[in-house]
């Protein structure tokens, strides 16, 4: 499994790659959502395993990591900020779901955001 420091780096060099789009003109604002997504995703990951949770493999069993880490259950508000940037992430690559830009900022400056903030604070403790 991959470590803490993978994890963050990981979620660092996919918002890099999404601060590296014009957003405004990019035709690709499909895959600026799962850039999001998995951005957020990497973060989470990287807390998780902090805690030494390392045995996912799959989506449901990252869905039920958010069960399994007491700090995680105890903030149910960085759940619902995942699954909202899963579910869009999902409808943009699977139901041909086209964010605006405007969604787009928002999952940034909103959900993301509010994840990687989650995040750093809790994994240095």
């Amino acid at each position: 499994m991959a470590s803490v420091a993978e994890h963050l780096a990981q979620a660092r060099h996919n918002e890099a790659f999404l601060e590296s789009l014009d957003l405004r003109t990019t035709p690709y604002l499909d895959w600026a959502v799962t850039i999001i997504f998995y951005a957020a995703l990497h973060y989470i990951r990287g807390l998780l395993s902090r805690h030494q949770v390392t045995n996912i493999s799959t989506y449901g069993d990252m869905d039920k990591a958010f069960d399994r880490l007491t700090l995680l259950r105890q903030n149910p508000s960085i759940h619902t900020d995942y699954r909202q940037l899963k579910d869009d992430s999902r409808a943009a690559r699977y139901n041909m779901w086209s964010p605006a830009y405007g969604d787009i900022v928002d999952f940034r400056d909103g959900e993301l955001r509010r994840i990687r903030e989650f995040v750093l604070a809790h994994v240095a403790r």
